[in-house]
């Protein structure tokens, strides 16, 4: 399904491909973690609406599955900080001033640990950082050149924050961008609506996870 927004940001399925390589692709899953997932997460009450809206973490899962099977990569990156945030800086402000008011995703603590309701298996790849676009400070874009990965489908949290960074750098990058409309939330349904509406369309191929499903042929 491809959602009804400007035709002139829509690929049709003939511009997207009917099928990509999964040997040349990846399943970036970021901030698969218990602070934004699970009911007893700090941020839960925030991203709920839309995990349930859209049974995002389901979504997520059934797309792992199906491309690991297929032999893509399946990379999590939970963004994580050190007590007491000293990642931030001196003046905070922004996304990651609400991030230490509410105490979230500390590393190494139940709450910024990947939540166990995501299909994580042996194999898949672990990388930790503490910005929210997924290639600064980490060794991701090595790992990509090592798998010679041209194609990213991006899914995760929050769309309007680490997506939308990750997907506008890989997009700047040369990547073949997908982002999952199903497969993605954010701290409301209004926030979610209009990043689907305005940003995903112009940096990334925009499809639901039935549509990415069909992709690998």
């Amino acid at each position: 399904m491809i959602y009804d927004i400007s035709p002139r940001f829509l690929p049709t399925l003939y511009e997207i491909g009917i099928t990509m390589d999964p040997l040349r692709t990846a399943i970036l899953v970021l901030d698969p973690q218990n602070d934004l997932t699970d009911p007893y997460g700090k941020l839960f009450p925030a991203t709920e609406a839309v995990l349930n809206e859209f049974n995002v973490i389901n979504n997520i899962n059934t797309l792992t599955g199906h491309y690991r099977d297929a032999g893509a990569t399946i990379i999590y990156s939970p963004i994580v900080f050190l007590e007491g945030y000293p990642e931030a800086g001196e003046s905070p402000y922004g996304v990651i001033a609400s991030v230490i008011e509410s105490g979230a995703m500390i590393k190494g603590t139940w709450g910024g640990g990947i939540d166990a309701a995501f299909d994580k298996r042996d194999g898949d790849i672990v990388i930790e950082r503490s910005a929210i676009i997924a290639f600064e400070g980490t060794g991701l874009e090595q790992k990509l050149k090592e798998r010679s990965i041209n194609t990213l489908i991006l899914v995760g949290l929050l769309s309007d924050v680490c997506i939308e960074g990750t997907m506008r750098a890989a997009y700047s990058k040369g990547y073949e961008v997908y982002t999952l409309t199903d497969a993605t939330a954010t701290m409301s349904l209004q926030k979610q609506d209009i990043t689907r509406k305005h940003s995903f369309p112009l940096f990334s191929k925009m499809i639901d996870t039935n549509t990415a499903l069909s992709l690998t042929g």
